[in-house]
């Protein structure tokens, strides 16, 4: 099975697809390089361990469910953000499903600490765009944020409901964009 080496981006886009169609618990070094007809030396020369190929495509699933939304200016409006963000996240749970639930189970005990980085940069990404939207909505009352109740922090909140309604499955989060309105407007 030595087979001349594929690129770094080819074992991604498989590792994607294989993580797609048997979620990230079946996510083995030997399969992907078995779908790409290489050995798996080959994958070892782009990716030192499975903790870096699994890293890597998890990085890429965060990118792909949150592409839409990734640098987004849209409306002055954070519920319209949030209701987008939220499209994303139940978009991605379903070509990804139980990602959210079992990304990090899927890392081994000595690899948590890698796949624990990849989604804690994605995630303050994320929330980081959220604070953006907020600051950009005219409508937000001035009184709202302050030390005790910092904007970041309302954005990690948010955030982690989205998660949590999608791994749910709530068709929408309309009581979570009531709540934001109660608060801010």
């Amino acid at each position: 099975m030595n087979h001349p080496a594929t690129s770094k981006e080819e074992l991604l886009t498989v590792s994607l697809r294989l993580a797609n169609e048997a979620g990230l618990k079946a996510f083995t070094i030997r399969s992907i390089a078995e779908a790409c007809g290489i050995s798996v030396g080959c994958v070892y020369r782009y990716f030192p361990s499975k903790a870096a190929l699994l890293a890597a495509t998890v990085e890429n699933i965060w990118e792909s469910i949150f592409r839409e939304i990734d640098g987004y200016i849209g409306p002055e409006d954070f519920r319209e953000y949030v209701r987008r963000l939220y499209g994303c996240i139940r978009n991605g749970s379903a070509e990804y499903p139980a990602f959210f639930a079992v990304h990090a189970a899927a890392f081994s005990p000595e690899e948590k600490d890698e796949g624990r980085a990849v989604m804690n940069s994605y995630t303050r990404r994320i929330q980081s765009g959220m604070t953006k939207a907020l600051a950009s909505d005219p409508r937000v009352r001035p009184d709202v944020f302050d030390g005790s109740f910092p904007a970041a922090a309302f954005s990690a909140f948010i955030f982690q409901n989205l998660v949590e309604l999608a791994a749910r499955q709530e068709e929408d989060c309309s009581y979570l964009l009531r709540l934001v309105e109660k608060l801010l407007y």
